[in-house]
């Protein structure tokens, strides 16, 4: 295992990781906010005005935008994760080799 490339690689994703979670708090309530003026700008009542925003344009970009998003959070909290798990592993194994040979 290469744990000095693990923990660099974690290292160099805190940023970008906490970057892209930030983005998808933000897309999330940048949607309730269209959501909101969007019906309140409308002259169709509360249900009929919630229906169109569903259907429209700008919802499902905004949709598509979140769930690249999404993706690239979670593929970036897995590699992460599997970074943790291979360092926990060599631990692990270490404490093991140097307990043998004591």
């Amino acid at each position: 295992m290469k744990i000095d490339e693990l923990i660099t690689f974690l290292a160099n994703t805190d940023e970008p990781f906490a970057k892209v979670q930030a983005e998808l708090t933000y897309g999330q309530d940048i949607l309730k906010h269209l959501k909101g003026a969007f019906v309140a700008g409308s002259e169709l009542p509360v249900s009929k005005a919630t229906e169109q925003f569903y259907a429209s344009k700008h919802y499902t970009n905004h949709i598509d935008k979140l769930h690249k998003l999404n993706v690239e959070q979670l593929t970036l909290k897995n590699k992460r994760k599997t970074a943790e798990m291979k360092i926990e592993i060599w631990r692990s194994m270490e404490a093991s080799r140097r307990k043998t040979n004591v």
